[in-house]
């Protein structure tokens, strides 16, 4: 199974970068299209556009429909939950009694399961009681099928950035451990927030951020050569466990 996977496209008509956030995009979508194996499926880690509207994702959406795979999107701080459901969910059933955007995808090798990280009162992340109880529901429906996990705001240490930890408080973080530590078929968690390539892990299981798509909002350290391009990453499982390259365009 293969999964490309993008974040951070932060489209915006009012930022004098709204051209090049399009462009990006769209040299994103473009090569995902050309890859040969062609990915299973797309990922968006959040963040699609910056401060959620209608007509924002509407805009987005002119590039994004151009993908030839299925794509699923996880809320980020700046996306609107509404409207991720409304324009991006593939028809998936969304639990309408549960105001946390979390679901799972089940007809691929890998399980997919997406978390909903936000938080009401700031950009850092936040994780409860309602949503673990949630996420310990959907692994037990398929114990012993591998999954991997994607969500917006990375639950390890980023050491290299301006705010090392991504949640609002450390035991918030501890909500989703302890669903962890329950379930061992879980074998990746693909996030993003940071705008940057790092990794950690969390309980041993491997976690990672990929660059935004948005070029003039990255950081940490680029590729040679890759200093004005776009980047995503590709996801490949071996029937045992992840093995990921970052894709320069």
């Amino acid at each position: 199974m293969i999964i490309a996977q993008i974040s951070d496209s932060h489209i915006d008509p009012k930022s004098d970068k709204l051209e090049d956030r399009l462009n990006n995009l769209l040299c994103v979508v473009d090569n995902i299209n050309n890859l040969n194996p062609s990915p299973d499926l797309v990922i968006h880690t959040g963040d699609v556009v910056h401060n959620g509207s209608q007509e924002k994702y509407n805009l987005a959406l002119t590039i994004l429909e151009g993908i030839t795979v299925p794509m699923y999107v996880c809320a980020g701080n700046r996306d609107d939950r509404s409207l991720i459901v409304k324009n991006f969910q593939m028809g998936l059933v969304i639990n309408p009694d549960l105001e946390f955007l979390q679901y799972s995808i089940n007809n691929y090798p890998v399980r997919l399961i997406a978390l909903d990280t936000l938080s009401t009162s700031t950009n850092m992340g936040d994780y409860c009681q309602v949503r673990a109880n949630h996420l310990s529901w959907m692994l037990a429906q398929e114990p012993q099928k591998p999954t991997a996990l994607f969500m917006h705001h990375p639950p390890f240490e980023v050491i290299d950035s301006k705010y090392p930890f991504q949640f609002e408080h450390w035991n918030t973080v501890d909500y989703l451990s302890h669903v962890l530590e329950q379930n061992s078929q879980v074998k990746n968690l693909f996030c993003g927030h940071t705008h940057r390539n790092s990794h950690g892990q969390i309980l041993g299981i491997p976690a990672s951020t990929v660059p935004s798509v948005a070029v003039d909002l990255r950081f940490g350290s680029i590729p040679d050569g890759a200093e004005l391009k776009p980047i995503y990453h590709l996801h490949q499982f071996d029937g045992q466990h992840f093995q990921s390259e970052t894709v320069v365009c």
